[in-house]
């Protein structure tokens, strides 16, 4: 039976007491790494972190505290982390695009629309004008130095790669679009990769446009990542630039810049339901629209938006889509699986990891892209690698089919 959520008042209560206390014993089984760094940080460092903590965290109207230790916060839609972001200081919140067809950001007679609250929280819902966000915590911003550390946010597709611009340890498995855009969509199915606390193992949607050193990158997909949750579930996650990951953006709220609309969803979401092999598949519909700003959905519900005075070069679309998977792994470790931790050749019905349905947002419509358009790219195809095919029935959308066992 699943555990229910638990609600916690805003107050300083002896109830949000132990439950605090709840959750710093979870962080000790599954952050352990991250709590002892904690306990050696200096008393300088420490305040630091305290400051930043008071900035990220507003303070909640309601809060619950999932059964993965997680605290979600339901913060006034107006005093959210978004807000402190320069750029936005006198922005209006935008609740949903406004040119786009009601029929079009309800998925269409083939969305999944009874899917969602499978995925979603039971008994989590923010009240009105207020919006939910999972709190952020000293581990959290342990965990991202460490990431930022390792470089592990350069993207590596065919588009950007070099020789020396990324860690050899960090893989991909894509294929990729590169014409002028306005957003994509795709339905992907969900896995649960085993990685090491210094590993991860991505599967996610790129929007970008520009040169390298001043990259703008719009991403989001599922991930595991011990090194940024302390925890070896399977996440939902974003993250943003505008610099080529120099100083801008972050992963999910990190940072201000994403304006948070949901009452229901939040990044950082722990994704219950998992593909199992030759077995039943756990699928997830993503996109990432232009309408205005940059709108995230999942299903047919709108979690939010980058706002598109964040951006210098997206500001009038982008001109780069990849879809696929990633790893990373600490040159003396073999490296984790990818996706189903199968090669997309042993099989594709129940075996492989996917990117199903993937379409171009463009001219107020969804579009396939023909294959010519698709360039598939591999770092590393004896470990890991991507193929393309065609669905049987028209219009035969393209579906890509990625991942393997790593150990290299």
């Amino acid at each position: 039976m699943e555990a229910e959520y638990m609600i916690m008042p805003a107050g300083y209560s002896r109830n949000f007491m132990l439950l605090l206390l709840v959750q710093i014993m979870i962080a000790l089984l599954l952050g352990a790494d991250a709590v002892h760094e904690w306990r050696t940080l200096s008393e300088e460092e420490n305040l630091e972190m305290e400051r930043q903590l008071k900035v990220i965290n507003k303070p909640p109207i309601k809060s619950f505290l999932t059964e993965y230790g997680d605290i979600l916060d339901c913060i006034d839609i107006y005093k959210q982390h978004a807000f402190d972001h320069p750029l936005l200081k006198d922005h209006k919140v935008q609740m949903r695009p406004t040119r786009i067809p009601k029929d079009q950001m309800m998925g269409g007679k083939s969305s999944m629309k009874t899917k969602p609250p499978r995925f979603l929280p039971r008994n989590t819902r923010c009240p009105p004008g207020s919006v939910l966000i999972k709190r952020t915590t000293k581990e959290d911003l342990i965990m991202a130095k460490k990431v930022k550390a390792l470089g592990l946010n350069y993207p590596t597709t065919s588009r950007f790669h070099s020789n020396d611009a990324a860690p050899n340890s960090y893989v991909s498995a894509t294929a990729e679009y590169t014409k002028h855009n306005f957003g994509a969509k795709t339905t992907m199915n969900v896995w649960n990769p085993s990685v090491s606390p210094n590993q991860l193992s991505l599967a996610s949607m790129w929007i970008a446009n520009g040169p390298v050193d001043t990259l703008n990158v719009i991403q989001f997909g599922w991930g595991v990542q011990p090194r940024l949750y302390s925890s070896n579930y399977t996440r939902l996650f974003s993250y943003w630039t505008v610099d080529g990951y120099k100083k801008t953006g972050c992963y999910d709220y990190l940072c201000p810049g994403f304006v948070q609309v949901s009452t229901e969803i939040s990044l950082g979401l722990v994704l219950k339901q998992i593909s199992t092999y030759n077995g039943t598949q756990e699928d997830i519909e993503i996109r990432i629209i232009k309408d205005g700003e940059w709108w995230l959905q999942f299903y047919s519900k709108i979690v939010g938006y980058w706002p598109k005075k964040l951006f210098s070069y997206m500001y009038g679309g982008a001109n780069f889509i990849t879809w696929g998977g990633q790893v990373y792994s600490p040159a003396n470790e073999p490296s984790p699986a990818m996706g189903s931790g199968h090669l997309p050749e042993y099989g594709h019905d129940g075996k492989s990891a996917y990117f199903k349905q993937m379409q171009i947002w463009d001219n107020g419509k969804f579009v396939y892209p023909d294959g010519d358009s698709l360039k598939v790219h591999s770092d590393r195809p004896q470990c890991y690698d991507a193929q393309t095919t065609h669905e049987d029935g028209p219009p035969y959308p393209m579906d890509l089919f990625y991942g393997g066992p790593g150990h290299c």
